[in-house]
């Protein structure tokens, strides 16, 4: 039930993200709810568990965007093996440190990506990426993410069973 419940929440973030959230653009920016799924995934599951969500999902990214096949991947990747290591040594309740954890990998995210074309594939991207868009982006996820992180948290507490299960820890 655990990984359907995944399943069905990475498909509406994903087609979400792919369909109208257009409509809440901000200056042509739109807010990264894949990231901010990777990053809750990073915070609150274990640490291959969020890994590897993170692996996935921007693989699904990277194979939706019909760009550059692994950018997603790489900085999805990083992003969550970095918090999932990160969440030990830091307490990561209430708005200003998911703000936080957001803004950084909004940013890393960012460039990456700015990296990556810029480098590796000889590509252009313009000055007005970094500063102009790249600020806008993570202070967006950084403002949408707490309130995600809300709803995914009353999510997960409506799938957790609510009676307790009376043969755990019998043996023969």
């Amino acid at each position: 039930m655990y990984y359907f419940s995944q399943a069905l929440i990475a498909i509406f973030l994903f087609s979400a993200q792919t369909t109208w959230l257009e409509l809440f653009s901000f200056g042509g920016v739109t807010p990264d709810l894949i990231l901010v799924w990777v990053v809750y995934c990073a915070v609150r599951c274990s640490r291959a568990g969020g890994i590897g969500a993170g692996i996935v999902l921007g693989l699904v990214q990277d194979g939706l965007s019909g760009g550059v096949l692994g950018v997603n991947t790489l900085s999805k990747g990083l992003i969550a093996y970095f918090f999932s290591t990160l969440k030990d040594k830091f307490y990561v309740e209430g708005v200003i440190p998911i703000g936080i954890f957001l803004i950084l990998s909004s940013i890393f995210d960012g460039l990456v990506f700015y990296f990556s074309i810029g480098t590796i594939l000889k590509g252009e991207v313009t000055s007005r990426f970094l500063y102009q868009l790249l600020p806008v982006y993570s202070i967006y996820n950084a403002l949408i993410g707490p309130f995600m992180f809300v709803v995914l948290d009353k999510i997960g507490a409506w799938l957790q069973p609510k009676t307790p299960n009376s043969y755990m820890g019998m043996t023969r």
